[in-house]
């Protein structure tokens, strides 16, 4: 396993205080932004940034079988501080391969065994309790009220689900303009006058998810209660469906660290953009040796067996079917094919269907150097997990999909850690479908590639939510949780008016560029196909430039964005540079500084841009290829639905 991280300095003092001391202050390494803590009848934050308040955390509790914690009137034993300034390694690289992690934390330790902890960092603040009990602890409610500029604009999924798919549209509404008791999940992003403030969570262990509701005045907490009856009909049945709820969120143990409450912090839109708070939050890496693990491109079943044409058999979930497609990975470098949703004898994860011969199909695709995934459900998995996954280990599988958890309560959320471990014994990846968003999790297991908790592609098949103008809010927002399933990529290009609903050949709404660019502007270590690979054998230009896209980063420079509107980003991998823009449903003219380049070279930049036709047929493109050098400056000119994405090499 690599060095977790490279320690610079690491500074504490443990201070003792007098127990009438009513606030603590604590700046961040840049001196910029200022937390103060006052501990009176409640415990509440005041967040400061240039010597403004930005937001303030009012009366922040847990309500237990043992009472508030912290208590009313809370009595302060000790202060304890320390100074970290370290670069973290991740053992599967996203934004960058290496994350410098400094910040200043401030741990107030109260009487009756809890505590108040937090960081302030240049790029945000995060807090969490601890606590140090015998036996186990009930959490019936954790509180805190979030107070902002009332005028102040909220994007966040709206929901009001306990079996929520986390695939709501983002809603942009005034604070002013909520209905009370209105809420939604995270990650949520407040803009005010004073700056971008992103809700985010981190390290979710043995409890449930963080939302946010509208609450008399404010914004405040919400949790859904424990699981305790389900549906026993239609799909629900097979999707453990919550009925009906214990009256506690949470049955854990007294001595624990809980979540940290992250919130990002940036002056302009595109400072949110590089955000890992919740990477850097996570715990640890717990496996070994992650060498095994490979994140890459994947191309699946899912639509493409319903599209595919020049072929000699007929399509369909079988043994030719598969072999054609792992053929077209191996064409074009595609580390694995995904088995999706129709593999298996009923609800049976340890056979397949009789059409199938899974090991005939594992040898095949390792003799061609693809790995092989299989999609399973949630309800299925929890409930044969050990021997399924000894039969998929004994098949050559190497990941899965697991879909339809549809939940954030505790119990579900311990399935993820469970998942996480159990297939990292096999050496298996793991993708996340019908999930909440990033928490961190994938630095304590890497090989949790990636995760869902969007509107993606598939969402094209039976509506029109996933469009440019979400397309260009999710960098912001659900990128910044951590790597998103996306499905980038389609060939199936269409404008706004050409733009119609088809479940089996869905269409992309946007230009073919915007397409392509989406690979670089989405960020996930395993990225997906969505077409029949029929379709992209004959766009053969596209597919190759694709498919050489990269899955990890060394490192990214956002260069231009506003939420909404159009994005512009450089990530580098090894030598090569790769820039994606994207627009919304107005055209756009971006003018970029290749100032991020080495200086006294020459480098080629091969280009897709939309055509001059683009804004009538969103297939139309143009690919050039021009000579460039560090300090150039490039005009992107972007259709309706445009997009720009350029590769740079030597």
């Amino acid at each position: 396993m690599k060095t977790p991280f490279i320690t610079l300095i690491y500074l504490a003092s443990l201070v003792c205080i007098p127990l009438m001391a009513k606030e603590v202050e604590t700046w961040s390494p840049d001196k910029k932004l200022k937390v103060d803590v006052s501990v009176e009848e409640q415990v509440s934050m005041a967040i400061r940034k240039n010597g403004q308040i930005l937001f303030e955390i009012k009366d922040i509790y847990m309500e237990t079988g043992q009472g508030f914690i912290p208590a009313r009137n809370a009595k302060v034993r000790a202060i304890k501080r320390e100074k970290v300034n370290r670069m973290v390694i991740p053992e599967i690289k996203e934004k960058n391969q290496q994350i410098p992690e400094i910040y200043n934390e401030t741990t107030i330790l109260f009487k009756n065994h809890y505590a108040l902890q937090y960081r302030v960092y240049n790029e945000g603040i995060a807090y969490r309790l601890l606590t140090e009990m015998d036996g186990k602890l009930v959490v019936y409610k954790e509180h805190a009220e979030f107070i902002f500029d009332n005028e102040s604009t909220l994007v966040y999924q709206q929901d009001t689900s306990m079996n929520s798919d986390y695939e709501a549209p983002y809603i942009h509404k005034k604070l002013s303009e909520l209905e009370d008791k209105c809420m939604g999940n995270l990650p949520a992003l407040l803009q005010s006058p004073q700056g971008n403030v992103l809700f985010l969570e981190a390290n979710l262990q043995d409890y449930p998810c963080m939302w946010i509701r509208k609450g008399d005045k404010n914004l405040e907490t919400h949790f859904w209660n424990y699981p305790k009856e389900y549906y026993t009909s239609g799909n629900s049945k097979n999707r453990r469906r919550i009925l009906k709820c214990e009256d506690y969120i949470a049955d854990t143990q007294g001595s624990r660290e809980f979540p940290w409450r992250v919130f990002a912090i940036g002056e302009e839109d595109i400072d949110l953009l590089n955000n890992q708070l919740v990477y850097l939050l996570g715990s640890p890496c717990r496996i070994k040796d992650p060498s095994w693990i490979k994140p890459g491109w994947v191309t699946l079943d899912w639509w493409s067996r319903r599209g595919l044409y020049n072929v000699d058999f007929k399509a369909g979930i079988n043994t030719e079917t598969a072999k054609y497609m792992i053929d077209f990975a191996s064409a074009f470098g595609i580390r694995y094919f995904l088995f999706d949703d129709g593999w298996t004898y009923k609800e049976d994860l340890t056979r397949t269907i009789e059409s199938l011969n899974m090991k005939e199909i594992v040898d095949y695709a390792t003799s061609k150097n693809v790995d092989v995934l299989l999609w399973v459900t949630y309800d299925l998995l929890d409930t044969q997990m050990e021997k399924a996954l000894k039969q998929f280990s004994n098949w050559g599988i190497k990941g899965i999909k697991i879909d339809f958890m549809n939940r954030s309560d505790q119990e579900v959320v311990n399935f993820y850690w469970k998942a996480a471990e159990e297939t990292a014994k096999y050496k298996m990846v793991v993708d996340f479908h019908g999930a909440y968003r990033p928490d961190g999790l994938r630095r304590t297991y890497p090989n949790v590639l990636t995760r869902e908790a969007l509107i993606e592609f598939e969402y094209s098949g039976g509506t029109d939510k996933d469009n440019p103008d979400h397309h260009c809010t999710l960098p912001f927002i659900r990128n910044v949780a951590g790597p998103m399933d996306y499905i980038p990529g389609t060939l199936h290009n269409a404008t706004r008016n050409e733009f119609r609903m088809n479940h089996d050949r869905p269409m992309g709404q946007g230009t073919r560029a915007h397409a392509m660019a989406m690979a670089v502007i989405t960020e996930s270590p395993m990225q997906m196909l969505p077409d029949p690979q029929s379709d992209y054998y004959k766009e053969e230009e596209c597919t190759r430039f694709l498919t050489q896209i990269p899955v990890e980063w060394d490192k990214t420079i956002p260069l231009q964005g506003k939420v909404g509107d159009y994005v512009a980003l450089a990530r580098c991998h090894g030598e090569e540079w790769y820039i994606g823009a994207i627009t919304d449903w107005t055209p756009r003219e971006l003018e970029i500084t290749l100032d991020f380049l080495e200086p006294d070279r020459e480098y080629t930049m091969q280009l897709f841009k939309d055509g001059m036709n683009a804004d009538i047929r969103a297939i139309d493109y143009k690919m050039e290829t021009i000579k460039i050098k560090k300090g150039d400056k490039i005009k992107i000119s972007m259709s309706s639905g445009g997009g720009w994405v350029a590769k740079i090499y030597r």
